[in-house]
């Protein structure tokens, strides 16, 4: 272990920071949200009474999960000095509509999670399993997801270049 990596997994000091995104209704099951400088909108589909005006809840955090899983991905490739050409994610989450529903004593987060990672590099695949380790480690989001309970079924796929 590097004297860098040994730093990383046994500092005793907490180095933390907080995250602020602020919403506001705009009607019809629709949220307009503001995070740093940036905003989007969160709605639902006109199936479930909504505008359709952006992604659902469910789907940005499937997304929020691909885009931190792919910033894991390149941070840790490079601090491992894997070359990484290319990153894809895919999450599909799975939920029991009778917990938001309530009719129901199911919860209503996601009962099963199903995440594919592509990746296109030169490295043969069996040198990328500390790769893989740190990630799923590393990742606030997958970590989150599967400290919540959820059963997270997690596939690697290398393309050669």
């Amino acid at each position: 272990m590097t004297a860098t990596a040994e730093a990383r997994t046994t500092d005793p000091t907490p180095r933390l920071a907080s995250f602020t995104a602020t919403g506001r209704s705009t009607g019809r099951l629709s949220t307009a949200v503001e995070a740093r400088h940036f905003g989007f909108v969160v709605a639902e589909p006109p199936s479930l009474g909504g505008t359709d005006e952006g992604a659902n809840p469910i789907e940005y955090v499937l997304g929020a999960l691909n885009g931190c899983v792919t910033v894991v991905v390149e941070t840790v490739a490079a601090e491992l000095g894997i070359a990484v050409e290319g990153v894809a994610t895919d999450a599909t989450g799975t939920l029991d509509i009778r917990g938001f529903a309530g009719t129901a004593d199911v919860s209503p987060h996601f009962q099963t999670l199903t995440l594919t990672v592509t990746l296109t590099t030169p490295v043969p695949e069996a040198e990328l399993d500390e790769l893989k380790a740190q990630v799923l480690r590393r990742c606030p989001l997958f970590n989150l997801v599967r400290d919540a309970g959820v059963p997270i079924e997690e596939t690697w796929v290398v393309h050669r270049p």
